[in-house]
């Protein structure tokens, strides 16, 4: 099963992302990209324009208004399935933001950031990413400040590790900087791999809680569960299959050092590093692209119907030969949860 593909962002586009000068004009680039483009590699490489080109109108507004420049380096961060370039064609936002604060304007440079997240954020919901229902944004002080703020956030959630601050390591553990001082990103992210790699009890209460509460959606005869009620015989990939997956190789790629956010590369290096063998590896990444594609298929389809893109399929109407593949796909993240989490609670247990 390809990966979904053929129409790319050409150069015509790159230069009106570059020279909008509003939201107003980013919203336009980005309703005809989740219309038109076809490449999945090409959605998130816009995505990522239209993220800096906001950036850099707010920048400019400030200045414009007084603020000034900025006070100090700072980086933005692309979260989740953003950060892991392996967004869909209509997606939220997930953000973060840091910086550093200069030795004497202390109050200054964190009202100018402050402001700065605020208008961001903004200027993100007018190009046509929605809010994040989670608060996961640089509006929220949770999602931003100095490398010295987040180390302390940090050991904070590690020293009291119930699921709500477990949970937050592990959306903060996906991170990719994608304007500004990238350095400040690489650091944060490494010195968070780096603790979240020897909290032994955290990584296997998050493993435990996605083989009770997130498993992949199999009955126990290893048939694909569909919903009741409402939405009765259809599957919700994203929950079904996506995340457990992703959730699976994150624990595996923080154990063993691995700070690349994307999860197919994870995948390869767990691979290479001799922590999975080739066949377990080549079977997990089949069932990631088996459930890219899905999503994707499924988003698109939604836009041509002019509806809301969700990520609900109607397996009974799936050909024979596609049932099969999302059911082998299934079989195989629930082989990895189980590993997972045997895997961990061993790990744990030696201590």
């Amino acid at each position: 099963m390809a990966l979904p593909g053929v129409g790319g962002v050409n150069q015509e586009v790159l230069r009106r992302v570059k020279a909008a000068a509003s939201p107003a004009e980013l919203h336009e680039i980005h309703q005809w990209a989740i219309r038109n483009v076809t490449k999945l590699t090409a959605l998130a490489d816009l995505h990522d324009q239209l993220f800096c080109r906001v950036v850099s109108l707010v920048v400019a507004g400030l200045e414009r208004e007084g603020w000034g420049w900025p006070p100090a380096p700072y980086c933005w961060l692309q979260l989740g399935s953003g950060a892991r370039r392996e967004q869909m064609i209509s997606t939220d936002q997930d953000n973060a933001l840091i910086y550093e604060l200069p030795g004497r304007v202390h109050e200054e440079a964190e009202r100018y950031f402050s402001e700065m997240a605020d208008r961001v954020v903004r200027g993100l919901a007018e190009v046509g990413y929605p809010l994040c229902q989670g608060y996961v944004m640089a509006v929220n002080p949770r999602w931003r400040g100095t490398p010295e703020q987040w180390e302390g956030r940090v050991q904070n959630y590690l020293d009291y590790p119930d699921w709500a601050n477990i949970r937050l390591l592990l959306i903060a553990v996906d991170q990719r900087p994608v304007c500004g001082a990238e350095r400040l990103g690489i650091h944060v992210r490494r010195r968070l791999v780096t603790a979240l790699q020897e909290a032994r009890y955290a990584l296997w209460s998050a493993a435990r809680h996605a083989w009770e509460d997130q498993p992949a959606a199999l009955t126990a005869f290893g048939n694909i569960r569909t919903a009741k009620g409402e939405w009765e015989g259809t599957l919700d990939i994203k929950t079904g299959l996506y995340a457990p997956l992703v959730g699976s190789v994150r624990l595996w790629a923080v154990h063993w050092s691995i700070e690349e956010p994307a999860t197919r590369r994870r995948i390869e290096s767990l691979a290479n590093a001799g922590a999975w063998n080739r066949e377990d590896a080549r079977e997990v990444a089949r069932a990631l692209e088996t459930c890219i594609t899905l999503r994707w298929q499924r988003h698109r389809r939604c836009i041509e119907a002019n509806a809301r893109p969700d990520d609900r399929i109607r397996v009974a109407e799936l050909p024979r030969e596609e049932y099969e593949r999302l059911r082998r796909a299934l079989v195989a993240v629930r082989v990895l949860q189980k590993r997972t989490r045997q895997y961990f609670q061993h790990l744990y247990r030696r201590r």
